[in-house]
């Protein structure tokens, strides 16, 4: 008698499918679907400003361990009430944003948005 071979059974797709629609799930479950914000960016440039009104113009510079304003350094919890205190009676101020190269695109975001709440601040990003 001849002994039986190697016999090959069917591939079943039912376990296949069932994991890749638990991982499916898991995705969608795990996800956030939040809309993301626009951020305006005007970059610096050369508007000759002759005017008597001519806005308040404030430095600000953002590296990856802090920031300064107008050269004093400050905190990014306390960058609002900063900018604030550092605005004279001027109707109008330009902030001048000038980025460190460490510094992450997300801290970037979140100083333009925080400076762009502000009412009676325009923010221009500089190189």
């Amino acid at each position: 008698m001849a002994s039986k071979g190697f016999q090959r059974r069917r591939l079943s797709m039912t376990p296949l499918i069932d994991i890749i629609f638990l991982l499916l799930l898991f995705f969608m479950l795990t996800s956030t679907f939040t809309r993301f914000a626009e951020v305006p960016l005007i970059q610096a440039g050369t508007q000759g400003i002759t005017s008597t009104d001519a806005p308040q113009r404030i430095f600000v510079r953002l590296t990856r361990d802090g920031l300064t304003i107008n050269g004093a350094p400050h905190d990014f919890a306390n960058l609002k009430p900063a900018l604030s205190r550092v605005q004279t009676g001027a109707a109008q101020s330009d902030v001048l944003l000038s980025i460190g190269t460490q510094v992450s695109s997300e801290l970037f975001v979140r100083t333009l948005a925080d400076i762009s709440t502000l009412p009676n601040f325009r923010v221009s990003v500089i190189r």
